[in-house]
């Protein structure tokens, strides 16, 4: 994604990370360090900083501009500008600071390490380990925009959305990422504008002392801040691209689920759609009054990437290329996905299976996820698939009243769920085997349920090359 756009002040002398603010004025009696002179760019930002006590420099009088610095360095450098002292209780900042003193000792950091947590900012933990590990430049923004909106009452609201038309890297880097909300934060207040002209950020870059010196600056002169024409902006444009059988697809710039999408649709062999790109033909589960309620903005995307990665959990428990080889399997048939994260009736997931709804030869093996799921539900829902296609390639009639055969009494089924029909039987039965496989083993008591087991085991493993029974977590259950 490109857009044309305004620059701020020139360049500042190549600086990695440039900042829309003006060459700040000069403290009056400032620390000097021999290798920061008037002729560098960082020099007055480094000079005004460290004329507030925001930064040291070493026993040998250099400042060492250029060198990586720490989450830790970081951490401190911001409080010592920004302090939050008044805006966190004294009482947790008090417990962080026992906890970071156990963890690391009497390790120099811990005041800040612990006052950082107290704000919320608890991605790094509280060991010396994580804490002494070179701070990226998305790292130094997500510091950043912590303890400056922890400390300052005053500052900017909450990130805006449309920033992302200002970024660069967006899709690519910082989209669904940790730093997101603040690298669109720093863009949207005007605090940075990118290091080249397509306005790139580049958050998982290392970033040195001289660049965290100029945003901690940045910081404090509110006044400098360039101000976005949000009018001006060019509206962000899909990019097309192709999924793994080659069919078009496409990607909006807010679109944070993209590239899982497509690498999850690589991994099963099944394509996967979710709003905008697919038009039901029938809307199943999703009615057109429910699709209507969805606007797919960054919300609707973050809450699609959740979702697939709840998939991808799942997924991820069935042997390598299974779910490739059942859908290969499947003819001329074809296999698809279809979601869409909305609360359904008030509950908090809900999903179908369609196995075929289509005429002639354009025959859809379907699954709908609608709502919030976690790994088991999806599981759940393939298993609808798995099984039902395994007994059509098996004889459907004959497959079906052999399981049937098998159920005992109310021991026979993993939960009361299954119970209420046979393809819930199927698909609970395959769910908690992956799952929940200790559940069932402790049902396997009764032995109708072990006898589905065994069955369900033997059935996939005739059918399937990839799919080796023995090699399960519940091998030991298909003995005896």
């Amino acid at each position: 994604m490109k857009t044309v756009r305004k620059r701020g002040p020139a360049a500042l002398c190549g600086l990695a990370l440039a900042l829309a603010l003006a060459v700040p004025a000069l403290a009056a009696e400032a620390p000097s360090f021999n290798d920061v002179t008037e002729d560098k760019w960082f020099f007055p930002y480094v000079t005004e900083l460290a004329a507030l006590g925001g930064a040291a420099g070493y026993e040998d009088g250099s400042f060492r501009p250029n060198g990586t610095i720490t989450r830790a360095e970081v951490c401190a450098i911001l409080l010592g500008v920004f302090p939050v002292d008044g805006s966190v209780e004294s009482g947790a900042v008090s417990q962080e600071e026992d906890r970071a003193q156990q963890t690391n000792g009497s390790y120099w950091a811990n005041p800040a390490i612990a006052r950082a947590s107290a704000c919320g900012l608890q991605d790094f933990g509280l060991s010396r380990e994580e804490w002494s590990k070179p701070a990226s430049r998305g790292e130094i923004a997500y510091l950043l925009h912590g303890i400056y909106t922890a400390a300052r009452t005053d500052a900017p609201g909450a990130p805006d959305p449309r920033a992302s038309r200002l970024i660069g890297d967006y899709a690519g880097a910082v989209a669904g990422s940790r730093y997101e909300d603040a690298i669109l934060w720093l863009y949207g207040g005007g605090m940075v504008t990118g290091v080249n002209e397509q306005g790139d950020f580049r958050p998982d870059a290392s970033a040195t002392r001289a660049e965290c010196c100029t945003m901690a600056v940045s910081l404090l002169h509110p006044e400098r801040w360039r101000q976005v024409d949000w009018d001006a902006l060019p509206e962000p444009q899909p990019e097309s691209g192709t999924d793994f059988t080659g069919a078009p697809r496409i990607r909006y710039p807010e679109d944070s689920a993209y590239d899982l999408c497509r690498a999850l649709e690589e991994q099963t062999g099944i394509q996967i759609f979710y709003l905008p790109e697919w038009t039901p033909r029938e809307a199943g589960l999703l009615q057109y009054e429910t699709m209507e309620k969805i606007t797919c903005n960054r919300a609707y995307f973050d809450a699609v990437l959740t979702e697939l990665k709840a998939m991808k959990g799942a997924f991820d428990l069935y042997p390598e290329g299974f779910l490739r080889e059942m859908v290969q399997k499947k003819g001329d048939r074809r296999a698809e996905i279809i979601l869409c994260p909305y609360t359904f009736q008030g509950m908090r997931s809900f999903g179908v299976h369609v196995y075929d709804y289509s005429e002639g030869q354009d025959k859809v093996d379907q699954i709908y996820y609608t709502g919030q799921g976690d790994s088991q539900y999806y599981s759940h829902e393939m298993g609808h698939m798995v099984m039902s296609s395994a007994a059509v390639r098996s004889g459907w009639n004959t497959t079906c009243a052999e399981w049937e055969s098998l159920n005992t009494g109310s021991g026979s089924y993993v939960s009361a769920y299954a119970a209420t029909s046979r393809p819930e039987d199927w698909a609970e039965t395959w769910a908690y085997l992956w799952h929940r496989t200790d559940s069932v083993a402790a049902g396997c008591s009764d032995p109708g349920l072990k006898a589905k087991v065994q069955y369900l085991s033997r059935l996939l493993d005739g059918l399937y090359d990839t799919f080796d029974a023995g090699k399960t977590p519940w091998a030991h259950l298909l003995e005896g």
